[in-house]
C-alpha cells in the first residue's frame, strides 16, 4: 500500500505541471472541408453564402464599407505535389483580372500543420487598398482566404494570417 501511494503522489504532481493549450471553440470555425481559428473577427451574415463565409473586425460589424476577410474552398486540376503548376495558374489569373496599373507580390508559406500556402498582395496605381490572397494547398484542392484591406489596418491583416496559418483539411 505505500509503495502504491508513492507511485501516486509524484503523478500527481507531474500532471498538475503539464500545461495542455486549448482554443475555446468560439475561436474555432469548423466546416465541411476543414478548420480555421479566428481572432476578433465576427461573421458578416448578410453578404456570407453556404460556400463563402465573410469575417470582419468586431469593431466594424455595422459598418458600411469595412475591411473584411472571406473563405471559401474550390476545386482545380492539381495533385497537391504539383502545386508549382497550380501557382503559375493562378499567377496568369491575377495578372489578366488586375491589369497594367496593379502590382502583384508573391510568397510561399506553410500553415502551422505543414501544408503549402501561396501568398499574394496585389495593390493598384492610385487606390490604398490591398487586397492579399491566402491559397491553402491541398490534393485538387484549394483554400482561398481572401483579404480587402481599405484602411491599411494592421489587425485585419494579422486576422487574415491566423485563418490561413491556422486551417486544417478535414480528412
Amino acid at each position: 500500500m505505500k509503495k502504491l501511494i508513492l507511485l501516486i503522489i509524484p503523478l500527481l504532481f507531474l500532471t498538475g505541471c503539464i500545461r495542455i493549450p486549448r482554443i475555446g471553440n468560439s475561436n474555432v470555425v469548423v466546416t465541411s472541408y476543414g478548420a480555421y481559428q479566428i481572432e476578433n473577427l465576427v461573421k458578416r451574415e448578410d453578404h456570407s453564402t453556404s460556400s463563402k463565409v465573410f469575417y470582419v473586425l468586431k469593431k466594424d460589424k455595422y459598418a458600411s464599407r469595412p475591411d473584411n476577410i472571406s473563405v471559401e474552398m474550390g476545386t482545380n486540376y492539381y495533385s497537391k505535389n504539383d502545386y508549382m503548376t497550380f501557382v503559375r495558374a493562378i499567377q496568369n489569373q491575377l495578372y489578366q483580372q488586375v491589369g497594367k496599373n496593379a502590382k502583384i507580390y508573391g510568397s510561399a508559406l506553410s500553415t502551422k500543420s505543414g501544408d503549402v500556402i501561396y501568398k499574394f498582395i496585389i495593390t493598384k496605381d492610385n487606390d490604398s487598398t490591398v487586397a492579399t490572397q491566402y491559397y491553402v494547398v491541398g490534393d485538387y484542392k484549394y483554400v482561398l482566404v481572401y483579404e480587402t484591406n481599405f484602411s491599411g489596418n494592421k489587425d485585419i491583416d494579422d486576422a487574415a494570417y491566423t485563418i490561413a496559418y491556422t486551417f486544417e483539411w478535414k480528412n
